[in-house]
C-alpha cells in the first residue's frame, strides 16, 4: 500500500508559476507539482502546470527527451503571455 503525505505548502502572494514535471522522475513524486499547483489554484495565484511522461529527476533542458525537451518553449510563451519577457 502506498502512503502519501501532505505537505504545508507556504505560497508567495500572487507571484505567477510556471511548473513542470515528469512521470518518471522517481526522485520527487509528480503529485507535488500537482498538490503545488492546486494550492496556487485555490489561493488564487496564476499557475500553469505541464506533466510530461519521459525524463529522470534533474533532466534539465532536457533536450534529448522528445516532447519533454518542448518545456522551455512552453515556459518561454507563459512568460510572453504575461508580459515577462518580450515576444521575438
Amino acid at each position: 500500500m502506498t502512503r502519501m503525505t501532505r505537505h504545508v505548502i507556504q505560497l508567495p502572494s500572487n507571484v505567477p508559476t510556471f511548473l513542470w514535471h515528469t512521470h518518471e522522475d522517481k526522485g520527487v513524486p509528480s503529485e507535488n507539482s500537482v498538490f503545488f499547483y492546486l494550492a496556487l489554484r485555490k489561493a488564487g495565484v496564476p499557475a500553469e502546470l505541464h506533466i510530461f511522461e519521459k525524463g529522470r529527476h534533474g533532466v534539465g533542458l532536457a533536450k534529448d527527451i522528445p516532447g519533454t525537451c518542448d518545456w522551455p518553449q512552453r515556459c518561454q510563451e507563459w512568460m510572453q503571455t504575461r508580459g515577462l519577457l518580450e515576444r521575438r
